[in-house]
């Protein structure tokens, strides 16, 4: 028999006792519960190119342009037609891109300028979140980008993309995964490969403001065979996505960092120097389409991303999120787009 005390000092016990275990269970329920939502979150995939126009692909009406599984993802996915770059060079525009600020506000405004300290950079707040986040191929940000990617590789290969499918292959696979993969191509000295065509000079297109003749021909002979050879990657990334059954988890986005290698195009806001090829593709996640919403994309992108992510942007990123067109290709999410020359 127990004592009126002992009676109330083992009730206060069984009450403790549970209280304890409900607050473990509901802990451990909140874990799950997050641990789903990290598993549903969605994977991405940005395949920066070096130095390509827009009207160097077949899905955006080159007739010479050998580009069958970028213009397969365009059919399937969305192509943006009105996507313009903030500056029409390479580090200025990876660095405007990884900050989401126009390049005369990131401190690193011009070619060869290094990204400061002290930037908020969005994949590294991916990696915050729990993404697996890696960059391969050309880098060209400077050191202080390197706290978004636990994992940094110089790629493989000519172009730089030799290393992409294994190390999608070989990811962790209890996180979701960002990965920057960063082209070589196109950008010159031109090096031939077997993993693209060889193209005829006699049958490239010469567009308008450059001159006629064997020499320019041979040049965009070779400009095309590694426009192709980005193409032949994209569709070894996908044939992995579908190989690990998570292609329909994944978004898939082909840009490029400016226009291409010659001139009136790269360094130079003309047209050809500032409008990018974007393709978005995630099939299940995103209807196929084509849209003429205007986007500025280094900006534009990492607010899309994070949105896409569940995550919010920072309140110093200068973008809007392209969530909107990707649910309805109809819709305008800004009225302009800024580009910028520095140097």
């Amino acid at each position: 028999l127990l004592r009126r005390g002992n009676c109330l000092h083992l009730r206060h016990f069984v009450l403790g006792s549970a209280m304890k275990f409900l607050l473990s269970t509901f802990a451990c329920l909140a874990a799950l519960l997050c641990w789903s939502s990290a598993d549903d979150r969605p994977n991405f995939i940005l395949f920066i190119t070096d130095d390509i126009s827009a009207e160097d692909l077949g899905c955006y009406g080159d007739p010479v342009a050998k580009t069958p599984h970028l213009d397969q993802m365009a059919a399937e996915g969305i192509r943006f037609t009105n996507a313009y770059l903030t500056i029409s060079s390479c580090s200025p525009s990876r660095c405007s891109l990884i900050t989401g600020r126009y390049p005369h506000n990131t401190g690193a405004p011009e070619l060869h300028t290094r990204l400061p300290e002290g930037h908020y950079l969005w994949p590294e707040a991916l990696k915050k979140a729990g993404y697996h986040t890696a960059l391969s191929g050309k880098h060209h940000m400077g050191d202080h980008a390197d706290p978004a990617f636990p994992r940094i590789s110089k790629g493989k290969g000519p172009g730089k993309e030799a290393d992409w499918v294994p190390m999608l292959r070989d990811r962790p696979k209890d996180q979701p995964f960002f990965f920057w993969f960063a082209s070589m191509d196109a950008h010159r000295d031109w090096q031939i490969d077997d993993t693209a065509p060889v193209y005829n000079p006699e049958e490239i297109k010469v567009p308008p403001y450059l001159i006629d003749g064997p020499l320019t021909r041979q040049d965009l002979a070779d400009y095309y065979h590694e426009v192709s050879r980005t193409d032949h990657f994209a569709g070894e990334i996908r044939k992995e996505l579908q190989r690990q059954g998570i292609e329909g988890d994944t978004y898939f986005l082909y840009l490029a960092d400016n226009g291409r290698p010659f001139p009136r195009c790269k360094v130079r806001l003309y047209e050809s120097g500032i409008r990018s090829p974007l393709i978005i593709f995630c099939p299940g996640r995103i209807a196929p389409g084509e849209t003429e919403s205007l986007v500025s994309v280094n900006v534009d992108l990492g607010p899309t991303i994070l949105q896409l992510a569940g995550l919010e942007p920072d309140e110093r990123m200068q973008g809007v999120s392209l969530v909107p067109v990707l649910e309805d290709p109809s819709a305008t999410v800004r009225d302009f787009a800024f580009a910028e020359h520095n140097w």
